[in-house]
């Protein structure tokens, strides 16, 4: 099993015997520059320099598996690689010609890469058994080596998780209140009901929230426009936040977006109810009517942390549905809830801000938080642990998170520093 980074990798360090190389026509070839590796679309290599017969040729190189995959990919037909130099593959299987019909110069890697990096690198990727695939030779990685892939992977996963808050951002015109109010509304719903509380937050926008201070008002609005009143209840309470509701919905033209349908009870914690959801977002809503200056003018994690403490509504504290009274209290955001809120809501929030706004501060602020905040318990934080990982904080969770499903999992191990650094051992 070979991959195609992993060809990268060598001709990028020239980790193969450079002797003596000939192209298949038997021409002597060598290397002057192997370019540089373009991570955009087109060859793989740009600005090489390669002397075939004592001429030089300056231009692009192109890397695969086999010769046969210029064609699986289409090239023959692309204009990108009309200037490409060299075509290096590590199994020459078939003839390949340009758009013009002539036949590139190929260098066959099959039996020029060294040995023991061969070696290395196969192990690593036959380590099926673990899911670190590097776990037999971990221990022998530099700290400063495991410490800068850690960071590269957090800021990765930063920088995912903040696309989808451009993506609203756009679609608000660039209005960072309404923005962070959506996002916030999505992180309250957690896994189950993440969907629905974002168009809940988009059926009720934050203007018109902020034009009422009354916690009534404001959980009348969101249960109203959630669609989960739209039953028969029994409860004064309850008539009087729909009698309420329907009073600001024509007054405002409000355009409900779920219904009772949408939301997710069925395996998910009581503590997770979207009723009792809402009914938390209302009460943090009613204290914090600024949603965007309340995660990123905060001090540190802690102050931010207890400006998320708020009781809901007591109705709310007795019931997980409307009119079934539970048996014990339900109390307000558990640590575990506002840590979850803070890990996927602030420091993404945090990470897109900083590249709108093309400020590194932002995105300080929001390693700054990880690093003071718990780290999550999983079996992926705890297969970290038994390598010897100290995973103390949100910080290292997440990082290691996002190096394990983006690396570890897809076996892209030659494009991750550990596995870089264990393959040149």
């Amino acid at each position: 099993m070979i991959q195609e980074s992993f060809l990268h990798f060598i001709w990028q360090n020239q980790y193969f015997n450079t002797g003596k190389l000939f192209t298949q026509f038997g021409d002597p070839l060598i290397i002057e520059s192997a370019g540089v590796h373009n991570g955009f679309a087109g060859p793989d290599f740009k600005e090489a320099k390669i002397r075939i017969n004592d001429v030089l040729w300056a231009g692009a190189v192109e890397i695969h598996i086999r010769s046969s995959d210029w064609y699986a990919h289409g090239h023959q037909k692309d204009a990108n690689y009309e200037n490409v130099v060299l075509h290096v593959i590590y199994e020459l299987d078939k003839k390949v010609v340009d758009r013009h019909g002539n036949e590139l110069p190929s260098l066959e890697l099959k039996g020029l890469i060294k040995p023991k990096v061969f070696e290395r690198y196969q192990r690593m990727l036959e380590a099926s058994h673990s899911t670190v695939n590097c776990s037999k030779s971990f221990s022998g990685v530099k700290p400063i080596v495991r410490l800068g892939m850690l960071e590269k992977a957090l800021i990765s996963r930063l920088e995912a998780k903040s696309v989808m808050v451009r993506e609203l951002l756009e679609e608000n015109n660039f209005s960072w209140e309404e923005t962070a109010y959506q996002w916030l509304a999505r992180g309250f719903g957690f896994k189950a009901n993440a969907a629905p509380m974002l168009s809940l937050a988009k059926s009720v926008p934050s203007r018109l929230l902020r034009k009422h201070h009354d916690l009534k008002q404001i959980e009348a609005l969101l249960f109203g426009a959630s669609g989960l009143l739209n039953i028969e209840v029994k409860s004064p309470y309850l008539h009087e936040l729909k009698e309420e509701y329907l009073f600001l919905k024509a007054k405002y033209d409000i355009k409900e977006k779920t219904d009772f349908s949408q939301w997710h009870f069925a395996r998910v914690r009581p503590g997770n109810y979207p009723t009792t959801r809402i009914a938390q977002f209302a009460a943090l809503l009613c204290k914090h009517q600024n949603i965007f200056t309340l995660f990123t003018e905060f001090e540190n994690a802690k102050t931010l942390e207890q400006k998320l403490t708020g009781l809901q509504p007591s109705y709310w504290q007795t019931h997980y549905m409307p009119d079934k009274k539970s048996k014990k209290k339900i109390s307000t955001l558990t640590p575990k809830a506002k840590y979850n809120l803070l890990i996927n809501t602030t420091a993404p929030l945090l990470a897109a801000f900083a590249k709108q706004q093309d400020k590194t501060q932002p995105l300080e602020k929001a390693l700054n938080l990880l690093s003071a905040l718990p780290a999550e318990e999983n079996h992926i934080t705890r297969e970290w642990k038994t390598l010897g990982w100290n995973v103390s904080s949100a910080f290292d969770s997440q990082g290691l998170i996002q190096l394990y499903n983006e690396y570890c999992s897809k076996k892209r191990c030659i494009e991750c520093n550990i596995g870089v650094s264990i393959v040149r051992a």
